[in-house]
């Protein structure tokens, strides 16, 4: 994989797709990006992503990057984040997660780091109107952040991978946006885009973005507004793995009047 603008690259392994994430490829495609999408086995995709989606299969890879889930489909969530950083670190290029639906072009910066709405209020509030993620990563290969970011993540014992399948998301992306407050990595920060750019509907507000008729939304949590889409916004975060595993969302069935059916 050659590191360029006009290319998307995102991973899926394990559970089949559901039509919410054939519906967020089409929107890449449909922005006009050569998307290539790594997979532990073939997919059986639609007709219309069929011929526009390139799929390259995990033990096609160099087995630094091939044997990072096995046969039987081990998987957990880190391991994609992880996977990730080092797919950066070698090749570099665009990563965009499954459920990140295109409203936009992205920007020609060479460097793109997406972020989430923190907490305003309650217990866990923050100071900082947003949080660092990884749902849109671009770098140029073997840039010294991604680097630096591999080191931290890559288990380097039997005991540290031990504790790794142990360790929540979370966690580890507390490694992640910890290293971008240290004065070394601080520059960093100005690569950070505001939340509004590629998170526009707040991750504390999946079930309503699913479930809820948009005339009966609540209209803020936490201090935070439901809809932050402007001129601005590029993508939505869809939250796929908070619908389905804390709401149990069918993110087969699109549901009339909702957000979610808005743009899809």
């Amino acid at each position: 994989m050659k590191f360029e603008t006009n290319s998307l690259f995102s991973l899926w392994v394990a559970n089949p797709p559901t039509n919410l994430n054939y519906r967020c490829w089409e929107s890449w495609i449909n922005q006009g990006y050569q998307v290539y999408l790594y997979c532990d086995k073939h997919l059986q995709l639609p007709p219309k992503l069929a011929s526009k989606i390139n799929i390259i299969l995990l033990h096609t890879l160099p087995p630094c990057f091939s044997s990072f889930f096995n046969i039987e489909g081990d998987f957990c969530l880190q391991k994609t984040d992880l996977w990730r950083f080092m797919m950066l670190e070698k090749y570099g290029g665009t990563w965009l997660d499954s459920d990140m639906f295109l409203v936009k072009r992205l920007p020609h910066d060479k460097i793109i780091i997406s972020s989430e709405h923190s907490l305003k209020s309650g217990a866990f509030k923050s100071k900082s109107n947003l949080k660092p993620n990884i749902g849109v990563l671009r770098f140029p290969p073997n840039n010294p952040f991604v680097k630096a970011v591999v080191k931290k993540l890559m288990p380097t014992t039997k005991e540290d991978e031990k504790s790794a399948k142990t360790t929540n998301q979370t966690s580890k992306m507390l490694k992640f946006i910890n290293m971008l407050k240290t004065k070394k990595w601080s520059h960093m920060n100005e690569y950070v885009a505001e939340p509004e750019v590629y998170c526009a509907v707040p991750w504390f507000f999946a079930k309503e973005l699913f479930n809820t008729d948009l005339l009966e939304v609540v209209n803020d949590k936490y201090n935070v507004a439901f809809n932050n889409i402007s001129d601005q916004t590029r993508a939505i975060h869809l939250w796929e793995n908070i619908a389905r595993n804390k709401y149990n969302i069918d993110l087969n069935v699109v549901k009339e009047n909702t957000m979610y059916s808005t743009f899809v």
